[in-house]
């Protein structure tokens, strides 16, 4: 993963579908390992998670929801230069792909934290719906093991994989993956992030074994992903959130 300055990030903006925030980002932070499980969806499963702002976003028809499972590094607020390195903490991520002002972005709707001191930070700023979860990586040569589980919310997840070459990305992944603005509902309130990041590089990758359990407001998933795609890395710049409603 090459690490850029904030300023470098900034001046990449040919993948972005509109314009950067005129004002100044406030956090920063570095997604490493970056694992997308993709499952294709009914739409109309999709629509009964969204709050009424948002519409569902689709892709040749078909609505999508995202596991995206990440180790976050050197996430730090701009301003607060007494915390040179930033804290860092493991995350699962379920995702689903909307539209709200004509503009697309992604709505979180359940996050998984693993048990740390640094998630608190994490928690107060963002504030996300999340659980308090185990989580277990193992690296063996090629394979990578990767092991989460939330006794509270029956969330599982446990997955083998490898991967190998960067490769071009393909329509369906270059639209899943560039997304400029988060959403995510708190009492019944709307917030909205802005975010930037340069451009992603994918590799190749293989799932060897793979099991999962999610249940979330009608959505079930226990079964094989319909597409992946892994990144060894990213950094994304935040916007302060605004109140949608």
């Amino acid at each position: 993963m090459n690490i850029l300055k904030p300023q470098d990030i900034l001046k990449q903006t040919a993948h972005r579908n509109f314009p950067l925030p005129d004002s100044d980002w406030v956090v920063y932070s570095e997604w490493k390992n970056v694992l997308m499980l993709h499952w294709k969806v009914d739409a109309s499963v999709i629509k009964h998670l969204l709050p009424p702002n948002l519409s569902v976003d689709t892709f040749e028809g078909g609505a999508w929801v995202t596991m995206c499972v990440a180790s976050v590094e050197n996430f730090r607020n701009k301003f607060l230069n007494l915390i040179k390195q930033g804290f860092k903490f493991k995350q699962v991520l379920m995702q689903t792909y909307v539209i709200s002002n004509g503009k697309p972005g992604l709505f979180v709707f359940n996050q998984e934290l693993e048990k740390s001191f640094s998630k608190n930070l994490y928690q107060r700023l963002f504030k996300l719906k999340q659980g308090e979860t185990d989580f277990q990586r193992e690296d063996e040569g090629d394979i990578h093991k990767f092991f989460a589980s939330n006794e509270s919310t029956g969330f599982k997840l446990g997955l083998h994989y490898n991967y190998g070459d960067p490769i071009e990305p393909t329509p369906l992944e270059l639209w899943l993956a560039n997304r400029f603005k988060y959403f995510y509902e708190k009492d019944n309130q709307l917030f909205e992030y802005a975010v930037h990041h340069a451009e992603w590089l994918f590799r190749d990758v293989k799932i060897e074994k793979f099991k999962t359990k999610f249940n979330f407001g009608g959505l079930s998933i226990d079964q094989q992903p319909d597409f992946i795609h892994f990144s060894r890395g990213i950094q994304k710049l935040f916007w302060p959130k605004t109140l949608i409603k």
